[in-house]
C-alpha cells in the first residue's frame, strides 16, 4: 500500500487507498451492488459475471443479501465467490455448502511480482487472526458435535 500511495505522489496522482479499511469495504459493497443492479441484468439479457474476492464476511453477507434483493439465483446469477487458498476457509466451505460458486485461488508468476500483492493481502487482511479464533472455535465445536451428537 506505501508503494501505491508512493507512486501516485510522484505523479501528482490521488491516493489510491481508502483512508480507512470501513471505507475500503463501502466502496467494495456499492460497486457490488451497482453490478447486480445493472439494467441488463435485472430485464435478464445477462449475467452478472461477477467474481467476489474478499476475505471480508460481511462483504460475502452484503453480497448474498443483493442476490436476493435483486432475485437472483445462487448457481445461475454469473456471481462466484473467491479467496486465497489458505485464507477465511469457513467463508468459502460454508458458501459451497450453501450452493454458492466457490472458488480458491493461487496467485502465480514470478516471486518478485507475487510478493508484494501477497504482502498487501496480509496487510489488509491483518485482522484475519481474529477470524483464525473464530475458524478454530468452529471447528472445536463441529469436533464436539460429530464426537458427542
Amino acid at each position: 500500500m506505501h508503494q501505491e500511495r508512493d507512486r501516485a505522489k510522484k505523479r501528482g496522482e490521488e491516493d489510491p487507498i481508502h483512508s480507512t479499511i470501513e471505507d475500503t469495504h463501502k466502496c467494495y459493497e456499492e460497486i457490488m451492488e451497482d453490478v447486480i443492479s445493472r439494467e441488463n441484468v435485472q430485464e435478464g439479457r445477462e449475467k452478472v459475471n461477477l467474481v467476489v474476492a474478499t476475505h471480508n464476511q460481511s462483504s460475502v453477507e452484503c453480497t448474498i443479501r443483493l442476490l436476493e434483493e435483486y432475485g437472483l439465483e445462487r448457481m445461475e446469477s454469473g456471481v462466484a465467490f473467491g479467496q486465497l487458498l489458505g485464507m477465511s476457509d469457513h467463508l468459502t466451505y460454508s458458501l459451497g455448502q450453501n450452493g454458492y460458486k466457490v472458488y480458491k485461488y493461487i496467485p502465480y508468476g514470478p516471486i518478485l511480482e507475487c510478493l508484494p500483492y501477497l504482502i498487501r493481502r496480509a496487510q489488509e487482511n491483518s485482522d484475519l487472526m481474529g477470524s483464525v479464533g473464530y475458524e478454530l472455535g468452529m471447528l472445536a465445536k463441529e469436533i464436539r458435535r460429530r464426537m458427542i451428537g
